[in-house]
């Protein structure tokens, strides 16, 4: 029997429905038995060989190991929240050995034991040991199995079952005319000795009963007990019928008894040992499985299934405290993914995060098992590769990694290539302590990315002073966005033919309290890789909108005014709505707006790329590629961007008069750009004799420091008509 809680002991149904009908098998079994004795010849039933007395002994001591077996398990195993049935069961069971042992003792042929045996002294303990049986399974039938409390009388009801077979042994052995006949000589029993039988058959007839009507209840094994309760009906049967103690009708109902006896002796094991001892094994593998929750939750990230930071740090320790003494360094890489801000972007969170599990699962599967691949957070994983790494071995870990992540990743039907970053921190010279050891992989980790991403930096000590200036440039541009310290300069836009005005292009500045003019290329990388760019991003094109239209209804004639858009805008989801609602806020029309694209930023996730500049062509908005000829865009992939204007990098038009290469470039580019219908617009134009040769190779328009500098947005209006003049 098992318990559902310490007040209510169940068995559970899959292990009862074999055990059911095991017993029932049983009980049929035995009863054809019975009836195959009871069709016997008579001589063979009477035969005085069947049941002498060795083995009558034999099977009363059996019968009283069992009965004291039944006591012991129930007593020994007391605790609380067992049903208090048990223990009745186990102290009437103990009087029932003591009686049954007195009966064997008092047997015919038996020595003295106080006064001389004799039939009815046996047959007088005998009963009252059947009927104390048959009172105790009604008794523990009908009444209810409630959970053994501290306030049950254990003592007392040990005593009161020895007191009580005490005064049977008195009266048994003392008083012997007090007991009413049971057996005559030559004749066999009595008619009070069958009527008893009977009497313990119809008690034991009410307990079947009422054992029946709760068989189907989990309180206890009332179907384990129903088939002791028929046994010993079969038994007794059997005792209402032998005319000699020695005879078959004896032997049957004595084999009986003993198997009943075992039965209940099985129920009792079972609910006070082994349904315990299972539940405890149960409790033990559930504590271990909780245990083993507690530690993956601790020690393993819930997103990809890799250890997490903290496992990191112990094995990481592990592996410094076993470098001692050792010539190899212990290495460990820090890595984040490039540009993962636009696949969260651009796919969203969800799809992001199943980039993450992909580069987890392939770093996992592609570095050696005994490597820890670790997610440190968000787009971060750690790589400590255990067991010693030779000197020369070491720069091949990190291009290993770059190797595994090359291949492009399926994510939502779409192939997305990506890299990572990654910094090399060795100990003991980067670092004796984890936590310092990983701090110093992240700053090279940021040192690569500077490079150029895609690539690796091993750390060194000058590093800490670059990320900490990097921090602070940070936290000052957070400053800068809250605090209004950036401004607008604005480089005007020539037709190169006519010298007529065409645009003005909005470059950022940022004049610092304390530090001056900062160079945009500082604080623009700066800006995209923390995603400030995005909100700076919002701001420049509000302010820009907002200047151009003052400068329309002042009646000076720009006609459009340019914005450069970093890749981080173009893949947010909100970029076509800051537009819109700049353009809205200002008065201006779409035509008069255009914005600047990079060409790396067009050949990431080309297809989310070419619907948001579908969307914003469509709106009337004018589109440029700026830089071009630094990417590497196709012509086949120009040909379906929506865009109106090719912007040739500055580095291409200054080396136009100093290297052939340079010349022919820019001349590519024109041709190309015609072919496709386009206009062309070259940066950096610094001379005379560059703008001729642009001129004629066919370029049309162009900006630069020999036509005219940034200047603020108050300058712009005495320089145009400067200009025009």
């Amino acid at each position: 029997m098992t318990y559902p809680s310490s007040s209510s002991p169940t068995l559970p149904a899959t292990d009862r429905q074999p055990r059911d009908s095991n017993h029932l098998i049983m009980v049929v079994v035995l009863g054809l038995v019975l009836l195959a004795v009871w069709l016997a010849p008579a001589a063979v039933q009477v035969s005085a060989g069947w049941f002498p007395v060795a083995l009558h002994s034999i099977c009363e001591i059996f019968a009283i190991t069992v009965a004291v077996l039944v006591f012991a398990v129930t007593w020994h195993s007391y605790r609380p929240g067992q049903p208090s049935n048990l223990l009745l069961l186990g102290c009437a069971f103990l009087s029932i050995a003591l009686l049954d042992l007195a009966h064997v003792l008092s047997y015919r042929g038996m020595p003295v034991f106080v006064t001389l045996s004799s039939p009815e002294k046996a047959i007088n303990f005998w009963l009252v040991s059947r009927v104390l049986t048959a009172g105790t399974l009604l008794l523990i039938s009908i009444r209810s199995w409630r959970p053994l409390t501290s306030s049950t009388p254990r003592l007392p009801m040990l005593l009161a079952a020895l007191v009580m077979v005490a005064v049977i042994y008195v009266l048994g052995l003392f008083f012997p005319d007090v007991w009413p006949h049971t057996f005559v000589e030559g004749m066999g029993l009595t008619p009070f000795k069958i009527a008893m039988e009977w009497a313990i058959i119809g008690v034991l007839a009410i307990a079947s009963v009422c054992f029946w009507r709760a068989r189907r209840s989990l309180a206890y094994d009332a179907n384990g007990l129903l088939a002791a309760a028929l046994i010993s009906i079969l038994s007794e049967l059997c005792f209402t019928a032998y005319h000699n103690v020695n005879e078959l009708y004896s032997l049957t109902g004595h084999l009986y008894k003993v198997l009943s006896y075992c039965l209940i002796y099985r129920i009792v094991f079972v609910s006070s040992v082994r349904e315990p001892y299972e539940r405890l094994a149960v409790e033990i593998a559930d504590r271990q499985a909780a245990e083993k929750r507690i530690e993956v939750m601790s020690f393993y990230d819930t997103l990809t299934g890799l250890p997490n930071l903290a496992l990191l740090q112990d094995r990481t320790l592990q592996a410094l405290v076993s470098m001692r003494g050792d010539d190899h360094p212990v290495v460990l890489l820090f890595l984040d993914v490039d540009a993962f801000k636009l696949v969260n972007d651009s796919l969203g969170h969800a799809h992001g995060d199943d980039l993450l599990r992909a580069i987890g699962e392939r770093l996992r599967e592609g570095l050696p098992a005994t490597a820890t691949v670790c997610r440190y957070g968000g787009d971060e994983f750690a790589v400590l590769p255990t067991g010693p790494v030779n000197a020369d071995d070491i720069a091949k870990v990190p291009q290993t990694i770059l190797d595994l992540l090359a291949a492009p990743f399926r994510i939502a039907g779409q192939a997305i290539s990506t890299s990572v970053s990654i910094g090399v921190a060795l100990a003991p010279h980067d670092g004796e302590a984890p936590a310092e050891l990983l701090r110093n992989a992240e700053t090279a980790m940021y040192k690569a990315k500077q490079a150029g991403r895609k690539t690796w930096r091993f750390y060194s000590a000058a590093m800490n002073l670059e990320v900490s200036e990097r921090l602070q440039l940070l936290n000052s541009l957070r400053q800068a966005i809250d605090q209004h310290e950036l401004t607008l300069h604005y480089q005007l836009q020539f037709e190169l033919g006519s010298g007529r005005i065409v645009g003005a292009e909005a470059l950022v500045r940022w004049e610092h309290p304390t530090q001056g003019l900062i160079s945009p290329d500082r604080f623009i990388t700066a800006a995209e890789e923390s995603g400030l760019i995005v909100p700076m991003g919002d701001w420049i094109i509000q302010q820009a909108c907002r200047q151009a239209a003052q400068w329309r209804a002042s009646g000076l004639d720009i006609p459009r005014v340019a914005v450069n858009l970093s890749p981080v805008q173009l893949h947010h989801h909100s970029l076509e709505a800051v537009i819109k609602q700049a353009l809205s806020d200002a008065g201006l029309p779409a035509s008069a707006l255009e914005l600047e694209l990079t060409e790396s930023s067009l050949i990431e996730d080309t297809e989310q790329v070419l619907a948001t500049l579908i969307s914003l062509k469509s709106y009337g908005i004018k589109l440029s590629i700026d830089d071009f000829g630094t990417g590497y865009s196709s012509l086949a992939y120009l040909r379906r961007l929506p865009v109106d204007t090719l912007k040739i990098d500055q580095s291409f038009v200054r080396g136009m008069t100093s290297a052939a290469d340079g010349h022919a470039i820019v001349e590519a580019i024109i041709q190309m750009a015609r072919s496709l219908g386009l206009e062309t617009l070259a940066e950096g134009i610094e001379d005379q004799c560059t703008a001729d040769e642009l001129l004629r190779l066919g370029c049309e328009l162009g900006q630069g420091y020999l036509l005219a500098r940034p200047v603020p947005a108050t300058v712009i209006p005495a320089l145009a008509g400067r200009l025009r003049g």
